[in-house]
């Protein structure tokens, strides 16, 4: 593993993360609108996983190469 590789793995968990973070906004808008607590119960979680995401944790292999 090089740098290019960590940059591209932060970028696409990142990326993961904002397209998780608009599907579960949207989930939450609509199950607001139709069903109110069974849509954010299926969004929340979405919301979590997507803030996880987006945050983009380093890899141990990451952590290593870069001295952290």
């Amino acid at each position: 593993m090089n740098s290019s590789d960590c940059i591209n793995e932060r970028i696409s968990s990142r990326m993961l993360g904002i397209i998780v973070l608009a599907f579960s906004m949207l989930l939450a808008v609509v199950g607001g609108i139709l069903l109110p607590v069974f849509g954010f119960f299926f969004a929340a979680p979405l919301l979590l996983l997507g803030g996880v995401l987006t945050s983009a944790p380093e890899s141990q292999a990451c952590r290593l190469l870069h001295g952290k």
